[in-house]
C-alpha cells in the first residue's frame, strides 16, 4: 500500500500509512507523514534493535 504523503512529501511505510486509514480506506495525509518523519528521526538518534535488545534483557518488554 505504498503512501506519499502530499504535505511532508515524504514516502510513508505501510506500517504506518494502516495506522492512519479510515474505513473507507483513505489515509490522514497530515498524521502518516508526520509519523514517518518522527519514526525516521528517532531512527537516526537511536539504535533501535540495540534498544529493544536491551529492553527484553531487562523485562521491559514481554516476549
Amino acid at each position: 500500500m505504498a503512501y506519499f504523503s502530499k504535505f511532508y512529501q515524504v514516502e510513508v511505510r505501510d506500517s504506518i500509512a494502516k495506522e492512519f486509514t479510515n474505513s473507507n480506506r483513505e489515509v490522514d495525509d497530515m498524521m502518516a507523514g508526520l509519523h514517518e518523519i518522527r519514526v525516521r528521526m528517532a531512527e537516526k538518534e537511536f539504535d533501535l534493535e540495540a534498544l529493544e535488545k536491551s529492553m527484553k534483557k531487562k523485562d521491559k518488554i514481554p516476549t
